[in-house]
């Protein structure tokens, strides 16, 4: 799984959105239907995200370790973590 950054502009505003997705063409049908996209840009590595700080944080926000393994098993098992 990659992590991509959309840029769309919907008539009215320009907004970006930070889409995980395979490839750059399921990143673009993510967002259909909510303007038209300007330019995507993959930034993978731009943005790592450590699952151990993940985890901290949400045992710092009370979550339950059922809960954090849930979450970060789910962001490991599609490669949005490390």
């Amino acid at each position: 799984m990659k992590k991509y950054m959309v840029y769309m502009d919907d008539g009215r505003d320009c907004f970006k959105a930070a889409i995980p997705a395979p490839n750059e063409k399921a990143a673009r049908k993510y967002v259909e239907g909510n303007g038209e996209v300007i330019a995507i840009k993959d930034v993978t590595k731009d943005f790592p995200i450590s699952l151990d700080k993940v985890a901290q944080a949400l045992k710092n926000a009370q979550f339950g370790q059922i809960e954090i393994d849930f979450i970060t098993r789910c962001l490991s098992l599609n490669d949005i973590a490390e």
